[in-house]
Formats: C-alpha cells, structure tokens, sequence
C-alpha cells in the first residue's frame, strides 16, 4: 500500500511539473496544470488580494460622515477625506494580482485580477490608471471573443491578419505597457522571478498568435448563462467582463466623460444576460451618474430600482433616505414623507433614523399630514428627550427650517444661532447653519453680519464642498464692504456722543458701566459654575467605564453612559450644580456659594469716577479738529462703498444711495469727478437714462480736459491711449534691451528722452526710475547707485519697483539709511514674490543637524506610498547659512504650481505618523523657484515663514 501511495504522488508531481513547464499554446495546458493556475490564482494571491481590497473600502467608508442636511453620496467611500491614507493596503492587492497575472496567465482567475487591480484604483482615487486597467479588461477578456475561451481557430486567424495596422499597433502597446507594469510588480515579489521566468516565454508567444480585439463591446455579448441561472457558474468560473463594464463606466462618471458611462450603462441595463448581482449594483451606479449631473429627477427611477434589488436593509435605508432627499429638494413633500417612513421601517443607525424623524416632522405640515405648530410641537418634544442630547444642534436647525419655511425669519434666526450654541462635534451641521444664517443676513443686505457668518461658513466647509468657491468669492467681496459700514456705523456713533451735553453722557457711560459689570458678574458665576459642574461630575460618566474588560456590554446603570447623562440632569433640575462633598442637602449649603455670589455683587460697583469717563469715551473726538478725521473717515467709506457695491456685488442701486448720501453730507469732497463718473455708470446699469445724462453733463462740463471726460466725449481716446501705451511698452522693453546687453550710456539716454518722447506717462514711471537708477550704478558708481535707489523708494511707494528697490539695498548693505525724501527704508519688506502658477519645491527645513541619507529614504518611502507623482519627485539635500551654523535641508522637486505642491503639504500634515519623526525637529513649507533662488542667495530663511503663512496658509 505504501508503494501504491509513493507511486501515486510521484505520478502527480510529475504531472504537475509538467503542466509548468512552458506552452506554446494556450490550448495545450493539461488539465492538472489549468487546476494548479487556479488554485493557486484563487486561493493564495486573489484572495489576499481582495481581503485587503475589503479592508481598504471599509476603511475609507468609515472615514466619511454623513451630512444629513445635504443629498447624501451614494458611494460613501468615494468621499472619503484621505483616499491616500489607503493607497499602501490598496498597492499591495493590486502587486499581488500583478504578480498572479504574470506567473498563471492561463488561470480562469486572470480577468477577475485585472478586475480586482481596476478596483482598488479606483479607490485609490487614481481614476486614470482604473480607466486604463478595465479598458484592457474589457478589450482582452471578452467572452465573446475565442481568445478569452481558449485559442483561435485557422479562420479566426486568417480573420485576423486582415486587421488594420493601425488596431494591431494599440493593440500590441496595451498589452506591452501592461506586461512592463506586472513585470515592475513582480520584480518587488519574494521567489517569484524563478517563475516568472518560466512563464514568460509562453505568454509573450500566446499574445502573439491571439492578439485578439480591443473594441469594448456590451450589448452585443450574451454571457454564456443568462440571468437566472447563476447555479451554471457552480462549478464553472463566471467571466469579470459584465462586473468589469459596471466598474469601467463608473469611472468614467468620476472622470465626468459622461456619454461613455451612459453607454455602458445602458447595454449593462438592456441586455436580459446580465448577471442577476450586477444588475443590483448597476441601479446605484446609474443614480450616481445622475446625480454626479446634478439631474435629481432622473436619479429616482434607479434609486426605486435599487430599493427593490438591494439585499441588504441598510443600503436599502441609504437609497431611500437619498430617494426622500431628492423629492425634498424637487418640493414634492408627500413623496418625500413616504420615503423618510420608509427609511424607519427598515431600522437602519440610530443616526440615520432621527435624520429620518426629523425630516418627517418637517415634511408632516408640509402635505398636510399636520400643522407647522404640531410640527414644532413634535420636534420641541424632542428637545426634551434625553437621548437626543447629542443632536440637539440639528433639532434646532430643523425647528429654524420650519419658522423660515412658514416665514418667520426672526424666529428662524434665532434657533439657528441656538443650533450653533449647542456644543456639538458636527462640523458639516455647523457649516449649513453658518451658510444659512450668512444667506439669511445677506439677502436682508446686512453685510457686516453676513460678511462674519461667511468667514465662519469657510473655517467650517470642506474645501471639497461645491459651494466653498462661492462662500470664499463672498467672504472676500464682503470684507472691504463691511470694514467700510462698520467704519461709518462707529463714528457716527462717536460723533452722536460728542454732540451730547456732559449729563447725557454721564448717563450713557453709567449705562455703560453696569452693562460691562454684569457681563463680569455673569463671567464670575459661570466660571464658578463651570468648576461646581466639573466636580460633580462622575467618573462613571467617562467612557472608560461603559464595558467591562473582557465581557459584553454591562446592564449595570452605572456603566450606560446615557442613563448617567439622564440622571444627572434630573439632579441638576432639582438641586442645582452641587459639588461634591458632605452634607450637600443642607440648605446653608447654596449652590456656587455665598461666597461666590458676594464676589460677583462686590466686582459691581455703582460709582462712575472720572477715570471710567476717560476709559469709556477714550475713542469720542474732543475737538473740532478730530470731528475732521472723523468726517474725513466717514467720507471715505461712502466713497469705497459706492465703487465697492457696483463692482464687487453687481448692486449698481446700493451705489447709487452710497455715493448720493456722500454729496448730501459732504457737498465739497475731493471725490467728485470719480463720484460723478461712477453715479453715471450705476444709473446706466440700471436703465435709468435721463439720471445718467445728468452726471454726463455735469463730468463735461466741469472737468473737459480729464481723462473720464474725453473718454466719455471721444469714441477713438481710449483706442488712442491703448496705442500710446503698447508704444510706451515697446519702448521701454527697448530701453531694457540695451541695458541687458550693458549698453548703459544708450539705456540712460532713451529714459532721459522718455518725456519728450510721450509727454506725461505715470503708469511708467516707477519703472523708468528704477531702471535709471540701475544704469547709474553701473555708470557712476555704487554710491550714486544707492542714493538713485533712495529716491525711488521715496518717489513709488507701495510698488514693485519699490520692493525691487529695496531688495538691492539690503543686497548692497545700505538697507537702514534713510532716502532722499526722508522716508526711512524698511530692511524687514519682503524680497518674496507671490507666483502661484509657476514651477514650486518643497523644503523641510531641520533645526539640528540630522542624519539627512536616512531622512530622505524616509521621504522617498513616504512619496512612494501616498503621493501620485511618485518616483517623479527628486529629493535632494542643501545646507543654508555658514559653516559654524548652518541649516540642514530636504529639496522636494519639482511641482507644477501652488495648487499641486500644496495638495503634497496637506498630505503629509494629514499622515504626519508615516513621515519624518516630530523628534528630528523640522519644518516643512512650500516655495516657488524664484523664491527658492532668493534664499539662497541671502543664505537665510529669514522672513520666508511669515510669507509663507501669509500667501500659501488658508
């Protein structure tokens, strides 16, 4: 029996050896070595391969909160913050299939490997290189196609031959490139090159003689089992084709190349052999592409779809949580009141479902169901309810909803600043109240407050949210307008209280002075209550105590957090914020203390001494020369808002009331052509001709010879000027010319004659001056040269050539004398350019000195698992400053502009764990190369992190 056995095995590793051994053909694998390819296909590298897969998705989905207040993606791992931090799980599934591709070319299994390396691109977030893959899939693995089944027939070939060169040249540099790329993921593998070797010969032979087709082909493809029947498959490997088309248009939705993914999905849709599963995950994908659009009431259809197909309730629950937020938006509330029902039938987080109530208490009097005050009733009663504590903030946001929605906008208002009051970890529901309390105040053109709630909308929004362009647009027009309105608003103010007699004002200042001692009053309780709070809190509250070690959830009271929760705010109710000592029923033991209560009687005083007077009215002008600064600061800020109205906010009717009020108040200000001209802009905007003719008269007759009047008078000035401009150009880039080829003596004579040449030029003279003084240091010395410089800094403030000017000053060692004007040189302005569109590095900065080999293979490591360029990157090493202190630096180079190297920076603040240990001590920033090129020559980062901060730092 022993000999039968001995016998046995030698037979079968003798047959297994020999289905290893190289073919020539496809078709003449043994049965033996086709079992021994996929087994060891399947259940070795593809099943590894796809538990990491799994796990990279799961992690990604966690990474996302939902934001109920917006439609909910239907992909949650699409919007996950930091796709990159599974880029390492996810590179080494798509190594293992490269591998199992290379080494068993001929399993059943390698389609499902192209598959599964599409897959794991795709979320990666790398969606070019996911297209390229299920492109190559669909084009070689076609079961249509006698290649996939195993060999062609002498027709076939002959068919073949008649291709076009043209097909036959893609064709062959797909399958190339693609064999280069197993080829550098094999080389990473341990004991594969024996293999791969043994391997090769017959796959680049295969390829050869099958080249077979790259047309992606669905509608007219039949799968060999239809729908139905997938028990065919039992013992039968299903072909990745129809999973890879669902997966190929869906990322050609992510690649917005629309028509292609409309393609697929409808053959996938219509024909009746599609698989059973991916006709359940095409409902979702098809909503997706709609939605991806923006075309809401297209997606219903494929999300109803998908409810019926879906097996599983929570995804079930998504879709139609989705599906209710869709007929929300389109305003048909009886639907969407069905849907929200529908989503807590089905029991999905407890999230979700208070989503759901919530939305139906806001939907119930929109049809009818009940009234806008039983609505407010409902969701007040969940106000109450203990466990909803963690969402008060979107109760709030809920009631606001539904006073706006019934056109009590102050009652409105108010719950929304009471959802942003609650302390909440929810930055997506503070972002929508923010927005809406911005618009809200933006449409009553209450700017200051707009301008305020928009700056807190963008420290909230995520940058990847589709209304931040616009917030940060508005927060931006916003800012000049409302530092202009609060300027007039303060003084007036202070004005008003100038013109009060002296008992008013002792009057105003007392009011004044009980109101700041009882906001100091109200601090000192709340601090004493904050303290008793704290005090009385049990540690059973903690987490730490929600589970003991080593067994399922307690029952025990103590160990549910919200049960403690609850019975601490019914003590609080009846007793108050006790602390925690003996004896607290006694009633001689108040709440906060006495103690506390006489402190913060005795920080109010009623006594007004003339140094609160001073204090107070510090700012209130004291004569009638600071009444002129006042009036003077009031004149300007109607002036700004007149321009800033029209140009910034389109709103040519509140520039009309601004600059109307600056002549009604002003009649004699220095601003009066400008005013004029732009009051005859507005009016024209607004239609209203016969106005507009007035400030044209008006600008004609008593300014004739101004630019402004001749442009409005004279069709052909400002084609004119243009032309005397680009002349002015042409000679000045001239005159620059022959001072780059050192022709001084000529460069100085042509800035001489620039006057004669073209009279009075202003928007040049900056740049002749520096110029000129440029050719004086070279003809006449560095002395001459620095005082030439001076003057150009005293002439041209606030200009490029200033800054250029006082850069050659610091570089000549004259940066802290004073110019010919008396203007004193400032050595701190910055030599720093913003370029955000040209070539950026990035440097990391180190303050002792380091072990920079061993630095830069941590970076290149880190570049290789997170970032997209990759081996792009060149990392090199510099040291800044002299010999006895000098600065050790990591150079990353090269990135295309602002946006790209900033998008490196986010990556490594948020994986910060994967790079350079926070022990080394160092500093990473962004530069342009300008910049780069500039410290260097200076040897020095001095001044670059305040520009840093400034330009680059949102």
């Amino acid at each position: 029996m022993r000999l039968f056995t001995r016998i046995t095995i030698a037979l079968l590793v003798f047959s297994a050896l020999a289905g290893c051994k190289t073919q020539k053909k496809r078709g003449d694998i043994s049965g033996i070595s086709k079992a021994y390819h996929n087994t060891t296909t399947h259940y070795n590298y593809f099943y590894n391969a796809e538990v990491l897969y799994n796990e990279s998705k799961l992690s990604l989905e966690s990474q996302y909160k939902d934001n109920y207040n917006k439609i909910l993606p239907v992909f949650k791992y699409l919007a996950a913050d930091n796709p990159k931090g599974e880029a390492q799980n996810l590179d080494q599934a798509i190594e293992k299939m490269s591998i199992a591709i290379s080494l068993h070319r001929y399993s059943d299994w390698a389609d499902d490997c192209y598959l599964l390396i599409g897959q794991s691109q795709y979320m990666k977030q790398d969606f070019e290189s996911a297209e390229e893959t299920l492109e190559f899939l669909l084009a070689e693995y076609n079961p249509g196609q006698a290649r996939y089944k195993g060999g062609k027939s002498s027709s076939s070939q002959k068919s073949t031959k008649t291709k076009s060169k043209k097909k036959k040249q893609k064709r062959k540099k797909r399958s190339k490139n693609w064999r280069k790329k197993a080829s550098r993921q094999r080389a990473k593998g341990k004991g594969s090159k024996k293999k791969s070797e043994e391997t090769e010969e017959s796959v680049e032979e295969e390829q050869a003689i099958n080249p077979g087709e790259t047309t992606i082909s669905i509608g007219t493809t039949q799968p060999e089992v239809e729908e139905g029947s997938p028990e065919g498959y039992f013992l039968k490997h299903r072909p990745a084709y129809q999973e890879g088309a669902l997966w190929l248009a869906r990322t050609y939705i992510e690649r917005e190349n629309f028509p292609e993914a409309e393609r697929l999905i409808l053959q996938l849709d219509k024909n009746p052999g599609t698989f059973k599963d991916v006709r359940r995950d095409l409902a979702p994908t098809e909503a997706h592409y709609y939605l991806k659009q923006k075309k809401y009431n297209l997606a219903i259809e494929p999300l109803t779809k998908a409810i019926d197909l879906a097996d599983d309730k929570y995804l079930k629950a998504r879709y139609a949580y989705i599906l209710g937020q869709i007929h929300q938006r389109m305003g048909n509330e009886a639907l969407a009141y069905e849907r929200f029902e529908q989503v807590v039938k089905l029991r999905p987080t407890y999230e979700m479902e208070f989503s759901a109530r919530l939305n139906l208490a806001q939907n119930a009097w929109a049809t009818g169901n009940s009234t806008a005050e039983e609505a407010i009733k409902e969701l007040e009663r969940m106000v109450k309810d203990d466990k909803n504590v963690d969402y008060l903030d979107q109760i709030y946001y809920a009631l606001a909803n539904i006073y706006l929605n019934n056109k009590e906008v102050d009652k409105g208002i108010a719950h929304l600043k009471k959802s942003l009051a609650v302390a909440s970890s929810n930055p997506a529901q503070k972002s929508e109240a923010y927005y809406k309390l911005a618009s809200l105040y933006y449409s009553r053109e209450d700017y200051v407050s707009a301008k305020y709630y928009y700056d807190s909308t963008m420290s909230v929004l995520a940058r990847t949210d589709e209304r931040y362009e616009d917030v940060e647009r508005l927060a931006f027009n916003l800012t000049d307008i409302a530092r202009n309105l609060e300027v007039i608003q303060l003084q007036d103010s202070l004005l008003a209280i100038y013109r009060m007699s002296d008992e008013e004002k002792r009057a105003l200042a007392t009011q004044i002075k009980q109101k700041q001692e009882e906001e100091r009053r109200r601090a000192i309780l709340q601090k004493a209550i904050s303290q008793n709070s704290a005090s009385a809190s049990s540690p059973l509250t903690g987490n730490n105590f929600t589970q003991v070690a080593g067994q399922g959830t307690s029952q025990f009271w103590a160990y549910d957090d919200r049960t403690v929760k609850r019975g601490l705010r019914d003590f609080e109710r009846k007793w108050g914020n006790r602390p925690l000592e003996d004896n607290w029923r006694r009633s001689s033991v108040e709440f906060g203390s006495l103690e506390e209560e006489e402190e913060a009687e005795e920080a109010v005083s009623s006594v007004l001494t003339d140094e609160d007077m001073e204090l107070i009215f510090q700012d209130v002008p004291q004569n009638e020369q600071d009444v002129a600064v006042a009036n003077k600061k009031i004149m300007d800020a109607y002036f700004a808002l007149g321009k800033l109205y029209r140009d910034r906010l389109k709103k040519s009717e509140k520039a009309v009331v601004a600059l109307e009020t600056l002549f009604e108040r002003f009649p004699d200000n220095p601003y009066e052509l400008e005013a004029y001209y732009f009051l005859y802009l507005a009016h024209t905007d607004l239609g209203q001709t016969a106005k507009a003719k007035v400030y044209y008269d008006k600008i004609v007759s008593k300014y004739p010879d101004s630019p402004i009047a001749k442009s409005l008078t004279d069709p052909n000035y400002v084609k004119n000027t243009l032309d005397k401009e680009r002349q002015l150009n042409k000679y000045y880039d001239a005159t620059l010319t022959a001072f780059n080829n050192r022709q001084y003596q000529a460069a100085y004579d042509r800035i001489s004659n620039v006057g004669v040449e073209f009279g009075g030029q202003d928007s040049h003279d900056a740049r002749f001056a520096l110029l000129r003084a440029m050719c004086i240091g070279n003809l006449k010395g560095r002395d001459e040269y620095i005082y030439s410089l001076k003057e150009v800094i005293g002439k041209y403030p606030d200009t490029p050539e200033e800054t250029r000017a006082k850069e050659i000053l610091r570089l000549l060692g004259a940066a802290s004398a004073t110019t010919p004007g008396g203007v004193t040189v400032d050595p701190n302005a910055s030599p720093f350019v913003v370029e955000y569109d040209k070539i950026h590095y990035i440097i990391i900065a180190f303050d002792k000195a380091i072990d920079l080999t061993q630095a830069k293979t941590t970076v290149s490591d880190f570049n290789q698992k997170y970032n997209r360029l990759g081996s792009k990157l060149r990392i090199s090493n510099i040291y800044l400053g002299d010999a006895e202190d000098r600065v050790p630096m990591i150079v990353i180079r090269r990135f295309t502009n602002k946006e790209e190297v900033m998008e490196y920076y986010d990556t490594v603040e948020k994986n910060s764990k994967d790079f350079l240990s926070s022990d080394l001590g160092y500093t990473v920033f962004a530069i342009s190369q300008t910049n780069y090129r500039q410290i260097l020559r200076n040897k020095t980062m001095d001044g670059y992190m305040d520009f840093f901060e400034l330009h680059y730092i949102d």
